[in-house]
């Protein structure tokens, strides 16, 4: 009977322990130079030669001894930013859930790569059971079904992760189009919105750019996350009733 593993296998998933560390690789050390070369990059991509350049080693494939494959070195370095988010301890739901979403915005704003890569593996290394451990004592309190409690989390969470693949596109399109200021990107696009206000056709779209307060404030991630909180907290009392 083969024993090969199917390809895209988690790294947590029967993988042999890495070698021991050398004076130039170890699995730490991998995983760091990814997470920098993604944080360093606009679109949060890397390669494995670029990776292996920045370590000082000659072969990439050298690097694939501590960390099995690129899908397994996209799992180490997932569950790295996962272990940079907090809950704190029960009692209060919803400031628990709130200071998760906080602290996993503040994660994917340093490193904004982690929203697109936590979309494409499992949230199951020793990082994110920990985080999802903890953000299910939080909710316990509210006595809800499993499906509900894993959706109070993932509502919070899918807030931060959509939020973050917006921030990795536009700095993605920042740095493609060199316009990296928001008065640049209004420059650029006010020949065609003065072209939309003419022909008349939208004339709501068309009166809300007339309005003098629609850039007075923008809606900060903060302001929806406790949106997100609210519709929680009324639906947690409609499922108590």
């Amino acid at each position: 009977m083969s024993t090969a593993k199917p390809p895209g296998g988690l790294v947590w998933f029967d993988e042999p322990p890495p070698p021991p560390a050398t004076d130039q690789l170890s699995r730490e050390r991998v995983v760091a130079a990814a997470i920098a070369l993604a944080d360093e990059s606009s679109s949060g991509e890397i390669t494995m030669r670029a990776i292996a350049s920045r370590l000082g080693s000659r072969s990439p494939m050298a690097l694939y001894r501590y960390v099995g494959s690129k899908d397994g070195l996209t799992d180490l370095m997932v569950d790295e930013v996962y272990g940079e988010i907090t809950v704190p301890p029960p009692g209060d739901w919803r400031a628990c859930l709130r200071e998760m979403g906080l602290s996993a915005w503040a994660a994917v704003q340093r490193h904004p790569w982690f929203a697109r890569m936590a979309f494409s593996r499992p949230p199951l290394g020793p990082n994110a059971l920990r985080l999802y451990d903890s953000a299910f004592a939080a909710v316990d309190e509210l006595g809800l079904d499993a499906a509900t409690r894993v959706g109070f989390i993932n509502t919070v969470l899918g807030q931060v992760f959509g939020s973050g693949l917006a921030l990795l596109e536009e700095l993605a399109m920042r740095s493609r189009t060199g316009l990296t200021a928001d008065s640049d990107l209004e420059e650029s696009a006010r020949p065609y919105l003065e072209r939309i206000k003419a022909e008349g056709r939208h004339p709501h779209y068309i009166r809300w750019l007339a309005e003098p307060d629609r850039s007075a404030e923008v809606v900060t991630f903060e302001q929806q996350l406790e949106w997100q909180l609210d519709g929680l907290q009324r639906l947690a009392g409609e499922r108590r009733t």
